[in-house]
């Protein structure tokens, strides 16, 4: 059975997102059409989930849809933590795009220590999120873990580093801004050195990107109209 707290904001979200997994599945494309995605990786302190909100409220609004999920940690862990949801998504992936993500695994992180292979499901979660498309991943290495995926847009969000202890301070409730300050500083090597070091991708390369915006100079509804109108020049929207 689900695990997740029934009347939670996580259920709905992740009841939804079932019932466009299983109308996903029932339709048979007999052409392949672009199922864009976006990915976000971001320096600690960004406030990527509620650029990526807004994102995903801009797409919908456009497209005349609501579809279009933003995933933060906290709900792309749970639907890693729960089977039978992380069944069903996979149940909902055609036979060969299901191999393909067993493929990256053993050929992408199989000769990597054994505290890396907790991230096997989540591959195959964020790998059968994104091949649905109409998804927005904050962080979870998932610009590592689409990267060779069709229709993907990749982002990079960065600002001073006085903007991000800012926002920390005022979002965990820190009065000390030098605990905030080693706060920051500790994320950000702990995420660079994951990616670099496990996953052997470049994270502060900007060539491994689409887009790299500075949020402390744009606001969440220039960030994304910027982002519509990438994915429009790109022809994955209309």
């Amino acid at each position: 059975m689900s695990s997740y707290v029934k009347g939670s904001t996580l259920e709905k979200q992740i009841q939804k997102q079932l019932k466009v997994w299983d109308a996903a599945k029932k339709v048979a494309d007999k052409a392949e059409v672009p199922r864009p995605f976006i990915t976000i990786s971001r320096e600690y302190g960004c406030d990527a989930g509620s650029f990526a909100a807004a994102i995903a409220e801009e797409l919908n609004r456009q497209e005349k849809t609501d579809v279009w999920q933003s995933y933060e940690r906290e709900l792309v862990d749970k639907i890693v933590e729960d089977h039978d949801i992380s069944e069903k998504l996979i149940e909902t992936i055609d036979t060969k795009k299901r191999e393909e993500i067993n493929e990256f695994w053993r050929t992408v992180l199989t000769d990597y220590p054994p505290q890396v292979s907790v991230y096997q499901k989540l591959v195959r979660t964020v790998r059968g999120l994104a091949i649905h498309g109409q998804a927005i991943f904050v962080g979870r290495a998932a610009v590592m873990i689409t990267r060779d995926l069709k229709y993907g847009v990749h982002l990079r969000f960065v600002a001073p580093a006085s903007y991000r202890i800012h926002k920390i301070m005022e979002k965990a409730g820190i009065r000390d801004r030098l605990e905030a300050e080693k706060l920051v500083v500790s994320k950000d090597k702990e995420r660079h050195e994951f990616l670099t070091q496990y996953l052997k991708f470049e994270a502060f390369n900007p060539a491994s990107y689409d887009l790299t915006i500075n949020v402390s100079k744009t606001t969440k509804e220039e960030v994304a109209q910027i982002v519509l109108a990438l994915l429009k020049s790109k022809g994955l929207i209309k």
